[in-house]
């Protein structure tokens, strides 16, 4: 996915809002809750949706279609399909600086987190102790996303880094080493363009790329990591439905300590040893040349597409 794919046509100069969604076959569910996003400005504000699905053309038209009736301006660009929703994260992060005319801020979220009522936001009833219930990566009760508040926002207190509205309050994550950050559910929020650039130059994205095995554990380890790059000294993290906003968790519960209110999760322990051995395999590609880390990329993307074929699952088989 290159740069230019996401330019639109026409001078774009002055464009306040990116609207991310990152679809994997449920472009319904973000449509038919697209009304949770209020003061989207078709002439400052741009739809963009990252697509992988196998029906590929079907979910463009149903894209297409809604922003003719609504009079959105918007793009379906169709992306590989690796990493799930935080692939698709790394792709739009990489096109980023290279685009004529960036946004000044990004919403960029799962395409079923304005979605409270599908099976795709509810865990299945099977799974115990959660199953039938609503997800935590999906947007609080009775909560509408205004653009335009969010645009105040941010231009009011320039400390202002992320946006976010989390149903199981903001999360905090806890270092072996004792270092602390914050993180969205489904890395959903909203952020200030200048911070995503700084946050994430290319050869941590290329890093990211490289490491990545196909797992599961690989997406929540982004998660964790794409959040702790963000939660940065003087850069505030501000809380939709409270109205609350802080730099750093020692802030946060200065806050609830003073106002006796609860406004975070902390992480369950298993991501600790998970978080640590992605951390791992970062450190030992980050300082390795850009070639280095693309051909460990090739590498690894020609074994996943070879693990996933038939001749390999017939090799796989052989040996079991």
């Amino acid at each position: 996915m290159k740069g230019n794919c996401l330019e639109f046509d026409g001078n774009n100069d002055g464009i306040r809002f990116h609207v991310v969604v990152l679809n994997f076959e449920r472009i319904a569910s973000f449509l038919d809750n697209a009304n949770k996003i209020q003061n989207f400005r078709p002439d400052r504000d741009r739809l963009i949706v990252l697509d992988c699905s196998v029906s590929h053309a079907a979910q463009k038209q149903a894209v297409l279609e809604f922003a003719q009736q609504r009079g959105w301006t918007a793009l379906v660009v169709q992306r590989k399909n690796w990493g799930i929703d935080q692939g698709a994260r790394v792709d739009y992060f990489t096109a980023l600086p290279k685009m004529k005319y960036p946004p000044k801020f990004i919403w960029q979220f799962q395409e079923h987190y304005l979605d409270l009522e599908s099976p795709w936001s509810i865990w299945p009833s099977e799974m115990p102790q959660i199953g039938g219930q609503l997800k935590q990566d999906v947007l609080p009760d009775d909560f509408r996303i205004n653009l335009d508040h969010c645009e105040r926002i941010y231009e009011e207190n320039r400390q202002v880094s992320v946006l976010y509205a989390d149903r199981a309050k903001l999360g905090v994550f806890t270092h072996d080493d004792g270092n602390e950050w914050f993180y969205a559910d489904g890395a959903n929020f909203s952020a200030r363009t200048s911070d995503v650039l700084e946050a994430f130059p290319p050869e941590v994205l290329s890093t990211y790329k490289s490491i990545y095995d196909g797992s599961y554990n690989w997406t929540l380890f982004m998660e964790m990591d794409i959040c702790r790059r963000l939660t940065r000294p003087g850069r505030h993290w501000f809380d939709l439905v409270t109205g609350e906003h802080f730099a750093h968790p020692d802030d946060l519960r200065n806050i609830e300590a003073q106002k006796q209110v609860s406004l975070h999760q902390d992480a369950e322990s298993f991501y600790s040893g998970l978080y640590r051995s992605y951390e791992n395999r970062f450190a030992e590609f980050i300082d390795k040349s850009n070639l280095r880390r693309t051909v460990q990329t090739l590498q690894s993307s020609m074994y996943l597409g070879l693990r996933g074929s038939r001749l390999g699952q017939g090799i796989r088989r052989l040996w079991e």
